[in-house]
């Protein structure tokens, strides 16, 4: 059944550090250079150009970043959605493959860190996010999501990790009212 721009509570976007860029490699090296954990910066991902949702996703929308595959994956990143927009593309309009290029969703997130993740087991454990679709259908192209209520429940856990401060910062505390 397809989804209305008012069943999204928050949208998740998933990243597979082993088939695509390398999450940990790369929030050790800035974390190293950055403030420590929980910090809040702006990064960006690739949705789905296939994908209808892709073009739901608008500004001051929460996000969610996903990390999936083999080692602690898990929710590290929640924060808000500052532009969604198409790359640039070549003159026809495909990338090198013929494919069509992908959309781009800029953010500002609030990183969780490694010792702060909400790990997909206590997602799966928890009533209210034990059915969601990120856990439900896991290799659905970018963007998935989670409806308002899934949304509120993840926004508690991630309460739990962080100061209140944060919570604000990354614009979540108004899922926890």
């Amino acid at each position: 059944m397809p989804i209305e721009h008012g069943d999204v509570g928050c949208w998740v976007v998933k990243c597979n550090p082993v088939t695509g860029t390398d999450y940990f490699a790369a929030i050790a090296a800035d974390d190293q250079a950055e403030e420590p954990v929980p910090n809040l910066y702006a990064d960006s991902w690739c949705l789905s150009p296939r994908s209808g949702r892709s073009r739901m996703v608008r500004t001051g929308d929460l996000i969610a970043i996903w990390v999936t595959g083999p080692k602690n994956p898990g929710v590290y990143e929640v924060g808000w959605v500052v532009e969604n927009r198409d790359d640039p593309v070549n003159t026809i309009g495909l990338n090198s493959i013929g494919a069509p290029e992908p959309r781009k969703v800029h953010y500002k997130g609030l990183r969780l860190g490694a010792d702060n993740h909400v790990p997909r087991g206590l997602m799966q454990a928890t009533a209210g996010l034990d059915r969601c679709e990120q856990l439900r259908a896991p290799m659905m192209s970018n963007p998935s999501y989670l409806t308002v209520e899934e949304a509120r429940v993840l926004a508690r856990l991630v309460a739990d990790r962080v100061p209140d401060e944060a919570m604000t910062e990354a614009r979540w505390d108004s899922l926890l009212s």
